[in-house]
C-alpha cells in the first residue's frame, strides 16, 4: 500500500499555502485513447523504464530491453544476458541506448542499429547502478543497493575507459537524475522531504548551485524529474504535494503547478517537443495520463486505462504522441500508444432526443469542427451503440459532411438507456476527439376508461379501464390519479382531485364517484409513466340529472 491518504491529503495542502498565487489548473475527464501492446513480460516490479530513439522504442523488464518501432508493434528484437536493468537513456542523434545494470554493477552501451552491445563501463565501486541522466558525452549514474548508501557519478563517454567521477555525497536512495542545458539536477529519493540539488556542468566537474529545498515545497517521496532543453526549468513529480511542480533552476524557487492533486499520486513526467507541453503520468487514480500546456498549465487532454498503473518514468514523447509504460492488474508489462496529443484540437458534438419509444427511430446529430469553429470536412466517424447489457454494436457508414455536420438514425425494439459514442481517430494534422450521448428507450403506454353514458344524482357511478404498456400489464404498484370537473350550465367551479386509484396485476383498474348535483361531469385519468415506459392519460364524461 501507498502511504496514509491522511498524510498525503495535509501535506498537498500545506503545499498549496505555499504555492498560492502559482499556476494552478483543473484536469478534464479522462477518456480512453490510444493502442496498448502487451509486451509479453510478467513483470510484478515498479522499476521498467523506456527510452526512444532511432526509431525504435526500448523497454527494460528484468533481464532484458524489448525493442517496439514508434507505432507501438513489436519488431521481435529481445536484448538478453542485461541482469537487473533499470533506467535506460538514449543520445541526441538516437543512436546509442545506455542501460544501468543492477545485477552486474555496469553501464551497458548498446548500437540502436545493429542492436549489440559495444561496451561495458564496470563500477565495481558503486555498486547497483539505476538511474542515468545523459547530456552530450556526459553521462551521469545514479547507483544504491537496498542494503547500503548510494550516490551520483560522472561517466566521460568519449573516454575509452571512462573513469567514475563522484558527485556530492551520499544517498539513502538511487537518486533520480536530469540533465539539459547546463544544468544537472540530482534528486533524493526514498525521503519525506526530498531535497533536489541543482549542479551547473558547464565547466565540466558539477559544481553545487543551490538546493531546492524538499521541506520548504513539502516534496515527499520523489519519483521523476524532467528538464527543459535549455535547463532553466525543472518539473517535479512525487506523491506530495500531489501536483506536478514547475522549478525555476536559477531562483530555485517553485513558478506553477500542474493538476490539483486528487487525480492519483503523480509517478511520471515529460517534456515534449521544443517544451511546450507537459505529459504527466499518475498512479493509484481516476487518469493515467493529464497533458498540459507547459506555459499556461492548462490540461488539453486526458486519458486512462482502468485495469492498468503508469510506472515510475515511465511516460516519453515521440514526435507528437506519448507513449506509457503501464503494469496491468495481473502483472503484465504494457506499452500504451496515446497518438496525436500534441496537435491541434479539434472538437466533436453529439445530441440527441433524450427519450425516444420503442420502434421508433432514433435522430443522432453532430458535429466535427477545429479548436477556431472551423469544420473539418468529410471525415469517417467511428459510431458504436451501446444498450444497457453493456455490449458494443458498431453502426456503420456514418461520415460528415463538407460543414462538418453528420446525422444518423437508430431504431430500438428494446427499452432501457443506449448510449451512442461517436469517435473521431484524427489524422496528421489534428488530434483525435470523441463524444456521446445517452438516450432513453420506453415502451408507448395507453390508458382506457369506460363508464356509462349518463347517471343520477345521489346514484355511485362506477368507471373502469385498462392501462397497458407495450401492450402488456405494468410493473406492480401503478397508480392513476383521477380529476373531476363539473359543468353547471356550461360553467365549471375547477377540478377535484379524487382519491388515488391502484391499478390491478392484470392492468385493469376500477373506481366510483357518488354525483352531488347535476350537470356534464369529465373525468381524466392520467399516469406518469416509469423508466421504460412513457406516460399516458384517457378522458370519459356523461350527463346527471
Amino acid at each position: 500500500m501507498r502511504h496514509p491518504l491522511a498524510r498525503r491529503l495535509a501535506a498537498h495542502c500545506g503545499a498549496a499555502a505555499l504555492i498560492t498565487g502559482l499556476l494552478t489548473v483543473v484536469a478534464p475527464a479522462a477518456s480512453a485513447a490510444g493502442a496498448t501492446t502487451d509486451l509479453g513480460v510478467t513483470f510484478d516490479a515498479y522499476t521498467a523504464d523506456l527510452a526512444i530513439g532511432g526509431g525504435r522504442v526500448f523497454v527494460s523488464a528484468g533481464d532484458r530491453i524489448i525493442v517496439a518501432d514508434t507505432a507501438g508493434d513489436l519488431t521481435g528484437d529481445v536484448l538478453t544476458g542485461l541482469p537487473g536493468v533499470r533506467e535506460l537513456a538514449v543520445n541526441a542523434d538516437g543512436t546509442r541506448l545506455y542501460a544501468a545494470l543492477t545485477g552486474s554493477d555496469e553501464v551497458a552501451e548498446i548500437d540502436t542499429a545493429s542492436l549489440a552491445v559495444t561496451r561495458r563501463i564496470d563500477l565495481p565501486a558503486h555498486p547497483c547502478p539505476s538511474t542515468l541522466a545523459l547530456l552530450g558525452e556526459r553521462l551521469w549514474v545514479g547507483h544504491g543497493c537496498d542494503d547500503g548508501p548510494g550516490g551520483v557519478v560522472g561517466l566521460d563517454l568519449s573516454a575509452a575507459s571512462p573513469a567514475p567521477v563522484a558527485v556530492g555525497g551520499e544517498h539513502l536512495r538511487p537518486p533520480a537524475l536530469a540533465a539539459a542545458g547546463d544544468t544537472l539536477v540530482v534528486g533524493r529519493t526514498g525521503l519525506h522531504h526530498a531535497d533536489m540539488l541543482v549542479y551547473d556542468v558547464v565547466g565540466g566537474a558539477p559544481e553545487l548551485r543551490g538546493t531546492i529545498d524538499g521541506e520548504e515545497w513539502r516534496m515527499d517521496y520523489l519519483r521523476d524529474l524532467a528538464l527543459t532543453s535549455d535547463g532553466t526549468t525543472l518539473f517535479s513529480a512525487a506523491d506530495t504535494p500531489g501536483h506536478f511542480t514547475r522549478y525555476d533552476t536559477r531562483s530555485l524557487a517553485a513558478t506553477g503547478t500542474y493538476g490539483d492533486g486528487w487525480d492519483g499520486y503523480p509517478s511520471a513526467v515529460a517534456l515534449g517537443p521544443g517544451g511546450a507541453y507537459v505529459a504527466a503520468g499518475r498512479q493509484w487514480g481516476s487518469t493515467d495520463l493529464t497533458l498540459y500546456d507547459a506555459a499556461t498549465g492548462a490540461a488539453l487532454f486526458a486519458a486512462d486505462q482502468p485495469d492498468a498503473e503508469t510506472l515510475l518514468d515511465g511516460v516519453a514523447f515521440s514526435g507528437p504522441d506519448v507513449f506509457v509504460l503501464l503494469r496491468s492488474s495481473a502483472d503484465r508489462l504494457l506499452l500504451w500508444r496515446v497518438t496525436g496529443v500534441t496537435l491541434p484540437a479539434s472538437q466533436l458534438t453529439v445530441t440527441a432526443p433524450a427519450r425516444a419509444y420503442v420502434g421508433s427511430p432514433v435522430t443522432v446529430e453532430g458535429r466535427l469542427i477545429r479548436a477556431d469553429g472551423k469544420p473539418l470536412g468529410l471525415r469517417p466517424l467511428t459510431v458504436t451503440r451501446r444498450p444497457i447489457d453493456g455490449t458494443k454494436e458498431p453502426i456503420t457508414d456514418v461520415t460528415t459532411r463538407k460543414d462538418g455536420t453528420f446525422t444518423f438514425e437508430d431504431t430500438r425494439l428494446d427499452a432501457g438507456e443506449v448510449s451512442y459514442s461517436v469517435f473521431w481517430d484524427g489524422d496528421d494534422h489534428f488530434r483525435r476527439s470523441n463524444a456521446s450521448v445517452t438516450v432513453t428507450i420506453r415502451h408507448r403506454s395507453t390508458l382506457t376508461m369506460n363508464g356509462p353514458q349518463s347517471g343520477s344524482v345521489g346514484k355511485p357511478l362506477e368507471v373502469t379501464g385498462v392501462l397497458a404498456v407495450g401492450g402488456r400489464p405494468p410493473s406492480p404498484g401503478a397508480t392513476l390519479t383521477v380529476q373531476r370537473s363539473v359543468y353547471v350550465d356550461g360553467v365549471s367551479d375547477g377540478s377535484v382531485k379524487l382519491p388515488p386509484v391502484k391499478v390491478n396485476a392484470d392492468g385493469t383498474y376500477t373506481f366510483t364517484d357518488t354525483p352531488a348535483v347535476a350537470g356534464r361531469y369529465s373525468y381524466l385519468a392520467t399516469w406518469p409513466g416509469e423508466a421504460t415506459a412513457g406516460p399516458a392519460k384517457a378522458a370519459y364524461q356523461l350527463m346527471v340529472e
